[in-house]
């Protein structure tokens, strides 16, 4: 089985804003594998620092055709694409959070990016990667 990981999100202390324009977030196609990305890639968020009762509210985008657009689906348009069924993600231990789930059609994007909406706790450090991986039978 071979893996490939891409970070999209490097130690961020604060909220960010939605994407705009063709060169915010990162380029895919680092995560293909014998020249295709996965159809399901697995998104992972984590503190790397931090204390306090820590939170993040995480939302990711894909951008394809020159239009970013939320991935994932929501029964309100503006919580589309946030991780944990828009939920905040929480501490899994003392000071620190680790969250992992399956995101959908990240072949067919030409770049992601990760939004935080809310953040909480003291110097809380968030990092997202995407890992796709190819089963060899």
């Amino acid at each position: 089985m071979a893996t490939k990981k891409l970070t999209v999100l490097s130690a961020a202390t604060a909220t960010n804003s939605a994407p705009s324009g063709g060169a915010a977030g990162v380029a895919t196609n680092s995560l293909a594998i014998g020249g295709n990305i996965a159809d399901v890639c697995t998104v992972l968020a984590y503190s790397s620092a931090g204390s306090g009762t820590m939170t993040a509210t995480i939302k990711m985008w894909g951008y394809a055709n020159s239009i970013w657009c939320p991935m994932g689906t929501s029964s309100t348009d503006a919580d589309k694409g946030k991780l944990n069924e828009n939920n905040a993600l929480g501490e899994t231990s003392t000071n620190a959070i680790a969250h992992a789930e399956p995101i959908s059609y990240v072949g067919h994007f030409d770049r992601v990016y990760a939004e935080i909406t809310a953040i909480g706790g003291s110097a809380t450090a968030i990092n997202v990667v995407l890992l796709s991986e190819e089963i060899i039978d």
